[in-house]
């Protein structure tokens, strides 16, 4: 039998050939989302236009999941014509990670809408920052890796300070070209994260030690 440690690093070695074993052993895989419960309806959703603007229908489907190993459910938004407005989804609870995140994967369903998917970010300064995911304009499931690391500084800057992120939901941008004249379907299953442990920093944030 294959020890649980050992299944991580080989997926970590699939996943990301240029690591080193070194690499494999400081960077894991966390689970952030699985939209497995039952919290996601209209009221996770935001508008900026005015008061009346329709809203899209969002549900839970176990019928329709991206084809990855373990999803039971992902979170569908289906967007009417009429609906088809710039908006935002929230989660139902900010996820908050204190870890230091290399990358997050997200798969993501798009029926070929030419729009855009971006990541609402609060950092640990307490900005917010939208990160692009994907342009919607291909049909079917695709895995998105987004680089988080190369974003913005996520070290601590006072020792055993316990700084975090959250992560807020997503920003939809339709394309000016199929706005109010195309039904839309997006899909989100899974959501995950490479990590690691955050280093200590000693006289100053240039100076690193590893815990």
């Amino acid at each position: 039998m294959i020890a649980p440690r050992f299944c991580r690093i080989l997926t970590l070695f699939l996943l990301f050939p240029g690591l080193s074993y070194a690499e494999a052993g400081i960077w894991r895989e966390i689970l952030l989302e699985n939209f497995e419960l039952p919290n996601y309806d209209k009221s996770n959703l935001r508008s900026k236009l005015e008061k009346d603007t329709p809203l899209p229908d969002i549900s839970l489907s176990a019928n329709f999941t991206a084809p990855i190993p373990g999803s039971k459910q992902a979170l569908v938004i289906r967007i009417p014509k009429s609906a088809n407005f710039p908006f935002s989804l929230y989660f139902p609870k900010p996820i908050e990670v204190n870890a230091f995140i290399k990358e997050i994967r997200i798969p993501v369903y798009s029926s070929g809408s030419i729009g855009n998917l971006t990541l609402i970010i609060e950092t640990q300064e307490h900005s917010i920052k939208q990160i692009a995911v994907t342009s919607l304009n291909y049909r079917g499931w695709k895995t998105n890796s987004i680089s988080i690391a190369r974003n913005f500084d996520q070290n601590d800057r006072v020792f055993l300070q316990g700084s975090s992120i959250k992560i807020l939901g997503f920003f939809y941008l339709p394309n000016e070209n199929n706005a109010n004249n195309q039904e839309v379907l997006l899909a989100i299953d899974d959501i995950t994260a490479i990590v690691r442990d955050k280093y200590r920093p000693l006289r100053g944030k240039e100076v690193l030690l590893e815990d």
